[in-house]
């Protein structure tokens, strides 16, 4: 736009408007006063410093101090098969050999199975139910056999860190076993299958 046409355009306005353009002015925005800025920064060093206080509890050579937890043994020690057999509402068959410990499992504090160490290593355990109850997982069927009419499964297991071993597991009249033994135990397997029957 060239100057001429300019002027003809200025020419061509309201000297009203032109009138209040030269008297506008510009309104006065609302400025905080100091004390709000200040106000603000000493409540984010408040913030700070609280912060800093709760951080500084939390550290150094505070020692949680909590109450003493209890887990009850999930086993009781007895000191007979009568008196195991007294807990728990079934016979335990026992082997004429020398016992190191007799022992009740309780489960949601229920007596449920029973469980008898010998002197020579192994371990008899027996519960209600099925599956396998010896505790030892990962183990190989080496073999099942049938004595008298009741399937055992034989197992081994190894491991690079524990000793070899060799246990049986077998279910009959509504309860599971397991038999963990050091040598050749089909005879000590016969002899619980007898007394149980």
């Amino acid at each position: 736009m060239n100057s001429k046409k300019f002027s003809e355009a200025i020419s061509r306005l309201d000297t009203r408007y032109i009138d209040e353009a030269i008297g506008y002015k510009k309104k006065k925005t609302y400025k905080k006063p100091v004390w709000f800025k200040l106000g603000a920064m000493a409540a984010c060093l408040c913030l700070v410093i609280a912060g800093g206080v709760m951080f500084a509890q939390n550290t150094g050579d505070n020692i949680p101090n909590p109450e003493i937890v209890q887990i009850p043994n999930p086993f009781i020690t007895v000191t007979s098969v009568k008196e195991m057999e007294e807990y728990l509402d079934f016979n335990v068959p026992v082997l004429d050999k020398e016992v190191e410990t007799y022992s009740v499992l309780v489960e949601d504090s229920y007596p449920t199975m029973g469980q008898i160490n010998y002197t020579d290593g192994s371990e008899f355990r027996i519960k209600y139910g099925s599956g396998d109850i010896s505790g030892i997982y990962g183990g190989t069927l080496e073999e099942s056999k049938d004595i008298e009419g009741v399937k055992v499964d034989y197992y081994r297991y190894t491991d690079d860190t524990a000793p070899e071993l060799t246990y049986a597991v077998w279910e009959q009249s509504g309860f599971t076993f397991s038999y963990i033994y050091n040598n050749d135990s089909i005879a000590d397997v016969e002899t619980i299958i007898q007394e149980f029957k």
